[in-house]
């Protein structure tokens, strides 16, 4: 089958979140399975020229321009785009890259699907949405249930696909790799706590870092966040404003998750809003126990006391103890990680998720056929 992929955000290989991973592992995945994949996306093209995994053209559009001429000049090019490679069916991310699929579905008779990452906060006129798309895939029940409660879409256009990850990639990362990375950041034989996430208010930062003042200062833990953010320097500020600089460690943007995963003992997740993180599904793979706030899907992956403990959204306290009883039992952590460990590989498997998108594909364009053939 011909895909065309519509990343309609800007593109940065990988580094912006789980929608760009999502869209990596479908893309490679697909592939694989002797399917040709096409990439259009907002931003500048992969660097040094070379294409993301199992990708055959890539091209780059202005998605996020306001100019009407601009959005006019962008439909032409994926119109040309489509009939040059004879696409079969177009999967947009994201809502602007639903619109422009939308747009060829009625004008050049290509199906398409239309994958919501996290639901549409700030969308205008959003009554027009349920009258818009006709088929969509939600990475958990979470936003199916937005979908249909804030924007009126009908349930039978939406089925939930939840993120998936190769276990290969997780359980690769050898004892070397996690332990050069403690090395790296002067870690010892202290219990580690990781938030490994986009440094930003949404994803609960500021929580953990209130959260680990009421804490003893006996407790034998380092507490890492890994990753970049437009809150990273004011967080560093509140963390010397606490004097916990020595028990707090700012790791930047990491490479090599799966290594952080295997040199970590816990993994934090603390949102406010989280649509459903690729980065618990990780941690579940790595045989890591979570601590996590029960905000958006995550409690689709992890149930209290079960692959980890779950916490109320914001409720620092909660945090604090869930902190305070990781830290002390061992037995507790081995037991968390080794469930979560047997959930991931019979619910989260990525193989699994390529295969439910690509039957996906068979019946919208199978449905396409028959409406074309009545009319």
């Amino acid at each position: 089958m011909k895909i065309l992929l519509l990343f309609s955000h800007s593109w940065r290989g990988g580094r912006s979140g789980g929608a760009e991973t999502h869209a990596l592992q479908l893309m490679d995945g697909l592939s694989r399975r002797g399917h040709e994949v096409f990439f259009v996306a907002s931003g500048d093209k992969s660097e040094l020229g070379a294409l993301p995994p199992g990708v055959k053209a890539e091209y780059r559009l202005p998605f996020q321009s306001l100019n009407p001429l601009d959005k006019l000049s962008v439909y032409r090019q994926l119109a040309e785009i489509v009939r040059r490679h004879g696409i079969e069916i177009v999967h947009a991310h994201h809502r602007t890259g639903g619109y422009y699929a939308e747009a060829l579905c009625r004008r050049c008779g290509v199906p398409y699907v239309l994958t919501v990452h996290d639901i549409w906060h700030r969308a205008p006129m959003k009554s027009m949405h349920g009258r818009i798309f006709r088929n969509l895939i939600a990475v958990s029940g979470f936003i199916k249930r937005g979908l249909v409660e804030r924007f009126g879409i009908p349930e039978g256009r939406i089925q939930v696909i939840h993120n998936g990850v190769d276990p290969e990639l997780i359980e690769r990362a050898s004892d070397a790799a996690a332990a050069a990375f403690r090395r790296v950041f002067e870690i010892g034989d202290e219990v580690v706590f990781s938030l490994i996430a986009r440094v930003t208010r949404s994803k609960g930062h500021y929580d953990f870092v209130e959260a680990l003042r009421r804490l003893p200062r006996a407790l034998n833990c380092r507490f890492l966040i890994v990753g970049e953010g437009d809150d990273r320097e004011k967080l560093e500020e509140l963390v010397l404003y606490y004097g916990l600089q020595d028990r707090v460690v700012f790791c930047g943007f990491q490479g090599n998750i799966p290594a952080v995963m295997r040199a970590s003992d816990v993994i934090v997740l603390p949102s406010h809003r989280e649509p459903f993180a690729i980065t618990v599904l990780e941690a579940m793979f790595s045989r890591r126990p979570l601590l996590v706030s029960n905000s958006g899907g995550t409690p689709e992956a992890v149930t209290n006391d079960r692959e980890g403990i779950v916490f109320p959204t914001r409720d620092v306290e909660a945090l604090a103890r869930g902190i305070e009883l990781l830290s002390g039992d061992e037995a507790l952590r081995r037991r968390l990680g080794e469930q979560a460990y047997r959930t991931a590989h019979s619910r989260f498997l990525l193989a699994d998720m390529i295969s439910a998108t690509e039957k996906r594909y068979m019946e919208i364009a199978a449905l396409q056929r028959s409406q074309t053939r009545l009319l």
